[in-house]
């Protein structure tokens, strides 16, 4: 499949398109892969699966053309965001009288500190006092209706308030303390003006349906509630081999909503239900090769086993004498071993003969290059798939100019399994 679209392997155009613009995640892919995916098929699929659904790009893409999908997201905080951005029968006079209820409730409190008294320290450190005051009462505003869809509604567009009022630009993954930002502060008038872009959205809508379910969910693990043999399509963008603590990186939000209040929380109640993706997701202590031989994983991928282990000595080696002392060698073998597990679910998932897209990245931790995409194909074999095929979108890796940084040459790829 030709891939024509530049900037396919991220969250770029979804700036740009109604709905998947609703929340600001720089770790994405373009709502046009799964447009293009679709026509070059030729004909609608009955249902898509996502085990990675994120914020929603492919369950959304698939709302919009009247398809129905099926999403496993393992965070809280990111199934509300999806749920959210999927309900679109919001009756605007009523959002109207909601509003209008947040904003008595945020006037009468305004000259208080008591909201304040609890506050997230990192919170206390990204916005100024009126303004996380200003934050924190609509949250607590919005706690008060009765209606779940309308809470999600109005949460969804407080986290982008959170972005917008903030002092530093919040990019997810990253807080950009070397910058501030201009016109930060006037919480309540960036809400209001947020909950009506978004009902403006609604209205463009080509219907008002849900199309879509997501479920709280490890794609890890089987899914009861999704049947065998399902979906004919599936397209996703997993979590790359490359540090990046999937777990941390919505800290903000997940400390603001208080979903979680520390580093322990993030750990315990975040981190375990996630692909391991980070150095962070694991004690070192607690890895034994030898065990690993004996896993599911490594018994069904004898040969892919055979290239793993020698990277893994090499890593092993250099992880020790860097001053990170960063344990790629223990990521590396549990991302490949928990990504098996999440093939085989999308196997049993999909029906015969069906395809998966998955956008994915090659790696090079500490300048060991890891073809990680082409493993992925070869897991995928190994769980009932016939076929892979790999499609490079583009090269990357260029634009870090660190002199401790590898210069390996990186591709991001589609790769695509029948």
């Amino acid at each position: 499949m030709n891939i024509p679209i530049e900037n396919i392997g991220s969250a770029k155009d979804n700036a740009y398109s109604a709905i998947h613009n609703w929340y600001k995640f720089t770790a994405g892919f373009s709502y046009k892969l799964v447009d293009l995916i679709i026509d070059v098929l030729g004909e609608n699929p009955t249902s898509i699966f996502e085990p990675f659904a994120g914020c929603g790009t492919t369950l959304v893409a698939a709302q919009k053309r009247g398809i129905h999908s099926i999403g496993n997201e393992s965070q809280q905080l990111m199934c509300n965001i999806i749920n959210a951005k999927l309900n679109w029968d919001i009756d605007y006079t009523r959002c109207q009288e909601y509003i209008t209820g947040i904003y008595d409730y945020v006037s009468e409190r305004q000259t208080s500190d008591d909201v304040l008294a609890e506050s997230h320290e990192l919170l206390k450190s990204l916005y100024d006092k009126e303004t996380l005051k200003t934050l924190y009462l609509i949250r607590d505003a919005i706690r008060l209706i009765d209606n779940q869809k309308y809470e999600l509604f109005f949460n969804l567009a407080l986290s982008q308030t959170l972005h917008k009022s903030a002092l530093h630009p919040i990019a997810v993954p990253y807080i950009v303390r070397s910058k501030n930002i201009v016109n930060s502060g006037d919480a309540w008038g960036k809400f209001s003006s947020i909950v009506n872009h978004m009902l403006a959205d609604l209205e463009s809508m080509p219907h008002h349906q849900r199309y879509a379910k997501v479920y709280k969910a490890d794609s890890r693990k089987r899914n009861s509630s999704i049947e065998d043999d399902s979906c004919d399509l599936c397209i996703t963008s997993p979590p790359y081999l490359n540090n990046l603590d999937y777990g941390e990186v919505s800290k903000v939000h997940t400390h603001f909503f208080e979903l979680t209040k520390d580093w322990h929380d993030i750990t315990e109640i975040v981190r375990k239900e996630l692909v391991t993706g980070a150095t962070t997701h694991y004690r070192d202590c607690d890895f034994d090769l030898d065990e690993f031989r004996k896993s599911e994983f490594a018994i069904n991928n004898k040969a892919l086993m055979k290239e793993l282990e020698p990277r893994y000595m090499y890593l092993q080696k250099y992880s020790s004498e860097r001053h990170g002392k960063k344990s790629f060698h223990i990521l590396m073998m549990h991302y490949f071993e928990d990504m098996y597990h999440v093939l085989k679910e999308m196997r049993r998932v999909l029906k015969s003969g069906s395809r998966a897209y998955l956008i994915l990245g090659n790696s090079a931790p500490y300048g060991a290059y890891i073809p990680t995409t082409q493993y992925l194909g070869e897991i995928a074999t190994s769980v009932g798939f016939s076929e892979y095929r790999i499609d490079k979108i583009r090269s990357r890796g260029h634009k870090w100019k660190i002199k401790t940084r590898h210069n390996v040459e990186l591709s991001e790829n589609i790769l695509q399994l029948s």
